[in-house]
């Protein structure tokens, strides 16, 4: 009986099974969408090229910018002058001291005068005597008393007895070392009590009022420098204002910089000699644009260039760097309306085609 019973089921199964495979014939089903499959990977580019890069963009519009050199230096005194003494002799006082403001005819060192008074005094009365004589001899002469012979001999005695007073007191007053320029007393080198020698430096002043600051420049910008250009500076924190007066014609052998030469007023004495400068040179105005540095290029031979857009054609643009900033370069050698390519300029070359994206005007 149970076997009956298997044989009818497993018959049943059967039956159903043939009828769901047979279903699909007699009832019909939806066909698959057709799928389009590429014959090998050389129809690939057809399919990327479909899809093509947007680079970003913006129109050049140029603005004056103040065109600059920038160059460190360092402070020197306007004139350095050192006082020698005009004669020997013994230091009896010194009149001055270091580090103070001095003018022309101030006494610096006092020598001892030794007998030099006395000896003017002398030369003084010999030179009233000599001078009489030649006045009588002259009277004489005049009423043929007098041989021209006397009156020659009395002439010449007269300026003998003058160039003799002449020269002591030359001697008197060299026994003065004095200032012969308004400046500052940087340093005396002698002591009261020392003999000085002729010749022998006794002080050293400088001129301050006005600074002599040197710079060097590198070749590549000396030819942007002209005498009268305007340079800013600043000296430990101190800001000052300066004119170029010198441009050296010869650079330094070592650094290939030429010295530049700048003049600053230092009425106030704020700025020493000796100080490290650092100087703004204001070379003229330009048209220049503002750039990021990430959107400039450097060819093999070091020349910076831009990328820009020419009928949806990428070219490549020489420019050279006005100034430059914490953000921005500022560059020339782009005209307005040109098309700068920026984010994105680097995965596009020369000569490709491109399509860009204009950012809006601020």
């Amino acid at each position: 009986m149970t076997s009956k019973k298997s044989y009818l089921l497993a018959s049943a199964v059967a039956l159903g099974v043939t009828a769901w495979m047979l279903s699909d014939n007699i009832v019909g089903s939806t066909p698959a969408p057709e799928v389009e499959v590429t014959k090998d990977a050389a129809d690939a580019p057809k399919f990327r090229a479909a899809q093509k890069f947007i680079v970003s963009a913006v129109r050049v519009k140029n603005q004056p910018i103040t065109q600059v050199v920038r160059a460190n230096g360092f402070s020197e005194a306007d004139f350095v002058v050192t006082v020698s003494a005009k004669a020997s002799g013994d230091i009896v006082k010194i009149s001055a001291k270091e580090g103070s403001n001095v003018k022309k005819g101030d006494m610096l060192v006092k020598l001892d005068e030794g007998t030099l008074p006395e000896q003017i005094r002398a030369a003084r009365a010999n030179l009233d005597v000599a001078k009489k004589r030649q006045e009588v001899a002259e009277r004489l002469a005049k009423e043929n008393f007098s041989a021209p012979l006397e009156q020659a001999e009395r002439a010449a005695d007269y300026q003998n007895a003058l160039v003799q007073l002449t020269l002591l007191q030359k001697q008197l007053a060299d026994t003065v070392i004095a200032s012969p320029v308004n400046g500052h007393l940087e340093t005396v080198h002698v002591e009261a009590g020392e003999r000085i020698r002729n010749d022998m430096p006794a002080a050293t002043i400088l001129g301050l009022d006005t600074l002599s600051v040197v710079v060097a420049v590198p070749q590549t910008e000396i030819s942007n420098i002209a005498i009268g250009n305007d340079v800013a500076l600043l000296v430990s924190g101190i800001e000052r204002q300066g004119k170029v007066t010198k441009i050296a014609t010869q650079s330094n052998a070592a650094t290939r910089t030429f010295e530049v030469t700048i003049h600053v007023p230092n009425a106030d004495r704020a700025l020493r000699a000796g100080m490290s400068v650092e100087a703004t040179i204001n070379t003229g105005v330009i048209a220049a644009y503002g750039v990021s540095p990430a959107h400039l290029s450097v060819t093999e031979n070091g020349q910076l260039t831009a990328k820009v857009s020419r009928n949806d054609i990428v070219q490549a643009v020489p420019v050279d760097v006005v100034r430059s900033g914490s953000e921005l370069v500022y560059v020339s050698g782009l005209a307005d309306d040109m098309i700068l390519l920026t984010v994105g300029q680097a995965f596009v070359s020369v000569g490709d085609s491109v399509t860009y994206s204009l950012a809006p005007t601020s």
